[in-house]
């Protein structure tokens, strides 16, 4: 077994050790020391890095036996090192883990919710709480208690237990393990068996800031950054709501007021430009109606459009259908790089334009289908737009 100096000192950065034993795991160097202050990923607590010697340390592990493994970049022929931790990483992962017992603990205390899991990423942390539908309110009373104890600076202290002492702390949950049991207490607020490193104090943490929630798996999942990751959370927020004010030339404060203006303003616009083109559409329909030849028993429109959305294309199509009969429309659209087609018929034709899509579309280098009275299909070959259509009609006249 691997003594682990990051229980006894997690704000240890640099020892020495002797490597008892060299592998391979995954296809990576690996070694196993008498004793680290690495920490191996547990407990939703990501793993520790640095370097043993010279050789950067990329992953750590705690195999069955409880021995540690540290993954190298590279192998290392000696048999004794020094270690040294990446102490800008731990201690994010300290003021991250040490908060996230306080807001657990905050959540039973304001609401009664119970905390199933936690995750500590890169960017920010998630607990998942057995409560679901949490409100604004409740949150923001949960956050205000947890900082409360923060700015506090309560004491974080470390006990090791035998079992039939674990009736001495009030514990939020039971520990997983039956010997050598740890148990992190924030002064008088919160006691929790955990084997991650952790605080000394409640004022390391700074401050805990949670940045959103939303219902998850019959519960809730909390969304929350400590310490210098909310400080680069304001300062990232703080540029943003500056970029935004210099946009519009507002104040922070009327911001809201005036994004809701701008939305109002949209959706009238919006709701204005869709009138004016379905009465343009209506008058180009009109105009198309003269460009219709009567061939036989059948009427076909045919006509190639540049730039054209499909969704406008179909609506100019059901309305020069709406006022003639027994009329068949072939569309092609034109782009940069790509070649559309729309085929249309009336209700009392027989013909099936799904099929012809799909016959017609080889000619483009493309492919399409549909239902027997509307289709649609592409293809690369612009160049072939015309033709494509032209094979379209004859395939109608025979």
């Amino acid at each position: 077994m691997t003594t682990k100096l990051f229980h006894e000192d997690p704000y240890l950065q640099a020892f020495s050790s002797t490597i008892t034993e060299h592998m391979q795991v995954s296809g990576k160097p690996a070694v196993i020391l008498d004793q680290t202050a690495f920490y191996p990923t547990s407990g939703g607590q990501p793993h520790d890095t640095g370097r043993l010697n010279d050789v950067a340390v990329v992953d750590v592990i705690e195999d069955e036996s409880h021995r540690i493994v540290h993954l190298l970049k590279e192998p290392i022929d000696l048999d004794r090192v020094e270690g040294q931790i990446n102490w800008q990483r731990r201690f994010d992962h300290m003021q991250q883990h040490t908060g996230q017992h306080i807001l657990s603990q905050a959540f039973i205390r304001t609401c009664e919710a119970e905390t199933i899991s936690f995750h500590l990423g890169e960017e920010s942390s998630t607990i998942d709480v057995d409560k679901s539908s949490l409100n604004f309110e409740t949150v923001t009373a949960v956050e205000k208690l947890a900082n409360r104890i923060i700015f506090e600076n309560r004491q974080v202290r470390t006990h090791f237990i035998r079992p039939d002492e674990l009736h001495r702390f009030a514990v939020r949950k039971l520990p997983s393990v039956e010997e050598n049991i740890r148990i992190i207490e924030v002064k008088d607020f919160d006691y929790s068996p955990c084997g991650g490193t952790h605080c000394s104090c409640t004022g390391e943490i700074g401050i805990l800031k949670i940045r959103r929630f939303e219902n998850y798996k019959g519960g809730s999942r909390i969304h929350f950054v400590c310490g210098w990751r909310a400080l680069r959370d304001y300062q990232h927020n703080t540029e943003i709501l500056k970029q935004l004010s210099e946009i519009m030339s507002s104040s922070v404060s009327d911001l809201p007021k005036n994004v809701r203006k701008i939305q109002d303003d949209t959706k009238y616009l919006h709701s204005e430009n869709n009138n004016l083109k379905k009465k343009l559409l209506q008058y180009e329909a009109q105009a198309l109606v003269s460009e219709i030849e009567k061939r036989g028993h059948v009427n076909i429109l045919k006509k190639t459009f540049k730039d054209r959305h499909p969704k406008d294309l179909k609506l100019l199509a059901s309305k020069v259908l709406k006022s003639n009969l027994n009329t068949v429309i072939l569309f092609g659209v034109e782009e940069e790089k790509k070649a559309s087609l729309l085929f249309v018929c009336s209700e009392e034709l027989t013909f099936n334009m799904g099929d012809l899509m799909k016959t017609v579309c080889a000619k483009i280098d493309g492919r399409g289908g549909g239902q027997p009275h509307l289709a649609q299909g592409g293809g690369s070959r612009v160049e072939k737009l015309e033709e494509a259509l032209q094979c379209a009609e004859d395939v109608i006249l025979r």
